[in-house]
């Protein structure tokens, strides 16, 4: 399901959604008046193997809006991007831009939960035949709203 098909009507949702890797805080930064952080909550191996998982919290507030799950394979990246990821000093949308590794999103997977508080997605980043990374989000609605709310945006 792609964001249209969703039918999102709320523009600054889509300009969420729309966003390269690694530019959600700065989408958030221009439109709430609000304390916006990106946290690196745990990188490691999910299972012994080559496969990383790299989880993130973006909030505003202190309020989590949006909850990920990147994945990568150290047999499939290039060197100098599997470097920088075990570093744990940059953000995957800093090291591609860093690297010249076009920024789209192909989404496999868009949904509204059942009571309307989350949106769940899951998308790939690829480089020509390979996908780079996946990433799973949760982005949560209600906190948006919530912070619209306390800041009336």
């Amino acid at each position: 399901m792609s964001v249209s098909e969703l039918k999102i009507s709320d523009i600054f949702l889509k300009k969420i959604l729309e966003a390269p890797l690694g530019q959600v805080v700065t989408v958030l930064g221009e439109n709430l008046n609000c304390k916006i952080s990106l946290d690196l909550i745990e990188q490691n191996t999910p299972k012994p193997g080559t496969e990383f998982e790299r989880k993130i919290v973006v909030s505003a507030d202190g309020l989590p809006l949006i909850r990920a799950i990147i994945k990568f394979d150290r047999n499939v990246l290039p060197q100098s991007i599997l470097n920088d990821l075990l570093q744990k000093r940059s953000l995957v949308g800093t090291i591609l831009n860093r690297n010249k590794i076009k920024n789209k999103k192909n989404v496999i997977y868009l949904d509204l939960d059942s009571n309307g508080k989350k949106i769940l997605r899951v998308y790939e980043i690829r480089d020509k035949d390979s996908v780079l990374f996946e990433v799973s989000e949760e982005i949560r609605l209600d906190h948006l709203d919530a912070i619209r709310t306390k800041y009336q945006i």
